[in-house]
């Protein structure tokens, strides 16, 4: 009796041990995979996407840049975070009719450093078309001059700037989601900003533009 029962535990012991050592190296695979530089940028990208305010996607943008300075997704996480607060001032403004001055001005610490730190950087026109759109929102249209004016001037070294939308909104009538010339963008934009009062006109007049010229 005892020696049975002996061999019995042994053998779920072993069954025990076989399976948490399994677990611990599903859980490392998970762990490893979840901490390349691309799978947290797809993450951060995902909650994003999904029209998320909570703050997610540059908390995996920021864990990005700190474990992975020199990779290329840092150089998209720095913009993303930028991208990230401007949409969220947006949402908020559509959705709750909250002006959240400060996820804007997160969003122009993150577009300003992407700057200084990628002087040739992929998102170069990028940056400075979402800083622009931000001035031209706070009603500082000298200076959304100034950065459309900038983005031109640097299109030889980024020609294509990427629009999902003009701005963000609760509709899907103005998704663009195409890439448009740099210069040529640049160009609508300073035109639309001395032709139109509003924000609202003159982004209604760039998704108009952005949708027969972007793709």
């Amino acid at each position: 009796m005892f020696a049975n029962h002996f061999f019995v535990s042994s053998i779920t012991k072993k069954l025990l041990l076989v399976g948490f050592a399994v677990f611990l190296l599903a859980t490392m695979e998970t762990n490893v995979f979840a901490q390349s530089p691309a799978q947290l940028l797809r993450h951060g990208s995902r909650y994003q996407a999904a029209d998320d305010t909570s703050d997610r996607a540059p908390e995996l943008y920021r864990e990005l840049i700190k474990k992975y300075p020199k990779s290329p997704e840092a150089e998209a996480a720095q913009f993303f975070i930028g991208g990230y607060y401007s949409r969220k001032f947006f949402i908020l403004e559509g959705r709750n009719k909250v002006e959240d001055w400060g996820s804007f001005n997160r969003a122009e610490e993150a577009l300003y450093a992407y700057l200084d730190r990628y002087p040739r950087g992929f998102y170069l026109a990028d940056s400075y078309h979402a800083l622009a759109l931000i001035a031209l929102r706070r009603n500082y249209r000298d200076k959304a001059i100034s950065l459309w004016t900038r983005m031109k001037e640097v299109a030889n070294q980024d020609k294509k700037v990427y629009i999902f939308r003009i701005a963000w909104s609760s509709t899907t009538d103005d998704l663009i989601k195409g890439y448009c010339d740099t210069k040529a963008l640049a160009g609508a934009s300073l035109s639309a900003v001395g032709q139109k009062s509003s924000f609202a006109d003159v982004v209604g007049s760039l998704t108009n533009w952005a949708r027969s010229n972007c793709r």
